[in-house]
């Protein structure tokens, strides 16, 4: 086969086995909304995520720790999740400690950042609340997402040979430990993402939260690195969103669109390109509530804001690190 052939035939692949990730995407999400209701549409998409990214990964931890993590943090985001209809001072501490103790439990191994879909279950379920009366649903659809995800996990696990050897919860914990300035920074910064959205009445209090999720980085350079694209990203998205949706594109066809976006993010996984589609179709998705003007201001400005909480927790983390070097230093010899 010649150079030119291969090179079809990988794409050829690798556009099929994108169809088919994304056809259980969209398939999934629609089944579990059918289930679970439609203001259970979110959390069914951190399931969705969760059910094609745990399962095939080595994450160095024992199966049946990693299996009860799974399934008890997604149904633990459900009642931490639901004290946003109570009162934003008591959801605060409550968002607080939940982030940490999802942190400290799944923040290792870096390099895989297991706790996304986790935080995403949570934040997700956040800034959805549902009715009381819908609530007993909410938790019917975290416990079954979270039981399904484990389960698959568990048997993919067995079936590779994952973590026969691998850490115990403790061990997990302690490994986490290492990593202080991370976890507390993540839940920082997503429980007052949380607050000022509920303070502040944001109609998607969703934006602002996920900002900072996404940009809350390990090291500053790769946070500075991530503003840079999600900045540029959510430009061009506008840009996009606007001439595309608002005036070229008859709005019969903008469910089309959105899902042709879906489709083409499989091919780019690079986190600047994802952004760029995240935009286009989250303001798209937002005209239910929003006129397009509303929709564009909000999100820049919880863009803006993301990136001020992000900033400023850095800064007081560094200012941290130099105050204790200075208390711990060696006092300079008095001369005589």
């Amino acid at each position: 086969m010649s150079c030119k052939g291969s090179r079809l035939f990988r794409f050829g692949r690798q556009a099929v086995e994108n169809g088919l990730r994304f056809l259980f995407s969209v398939v999934f999400i629609f089944v579990y909304q059918q289930v679970f209701g439609a203001e259970n549409t979110l959390p069914g998409v951190a399931v969705s995520v969760a059910l094609t990214m745990y399962p095939t990964m080595d994450l160095g931890v024992r199966p049946l720790t990693m299996a009860g993590t799974i399934a008890g943090l997604f149904v633990a985001a459900g009642p931490v999740a639901q004290l946003a209809l109570a009162s934003p001072w008591l959801a605060l501490p409550c968002n607080l400690l939940f982030v940490l103790l999802i942190m400290l439990l799944t923040c290792e191994p870096e390099p895989f950042k297991p706790s996304v879909c986790f935080l995403l279950a949570f934040v997700f379920s956040q800034a959805t609340p549902v009715p009381m009366e819908r609530f007993p649903l909410r938790m019917a659809g975290l416990a079954a997402g979270g039981l399904l995800v484990a389960g698959v996990t568990l048997l993919e696990w067995h079936r590779r040979g994952f973590g026969r050897q691998g850490r115990s919860l403790t061990q997990q914990m302690r490994l986490s430990l290492e990593k202080p300035g991370l976890i507390v920074r993540m839940a920082l910064g997503l429980s007052l993402a949380m607050f000022a959205g509920m303070v502040l009445h944001l109609r998607k209090p969703l934006w602002i939260s996920i900002v900072v999720m996404s940009l809350t980085q390990l090291e500053f350079h790769e946070t500075v690195a991530r503003i840079k694209h999600r900045a540029a990203a959510t430009i061009l998205g506008i840009v996009i969103f606007v001439l595309l949706f608002r005036i070229a594109l008859p709005e019969e066809y903008a469910i089309l669109a959105v899902m042709l976006f879906g489709y083409v993010g499989y091919f780019l996984p690079a986190y600047k390109y994802k952004q760029v589609i995240n935009a286009i179709s989250t303001l798209q998705a937002s005209l239910v509530l929003l006129d397009t003007t509303e929709a564009v201001g909000g999100r820049v400005l919880c863009l803006l804001g993301g990136i001020a909480i992000v900033l400023i927790l850095f800064f007081l983390q560094h200012l941290y690190r130099l105050l204790r070097s200075r208390l711990h230093s060696p006092a300079a010899p008095q001369q005589a």
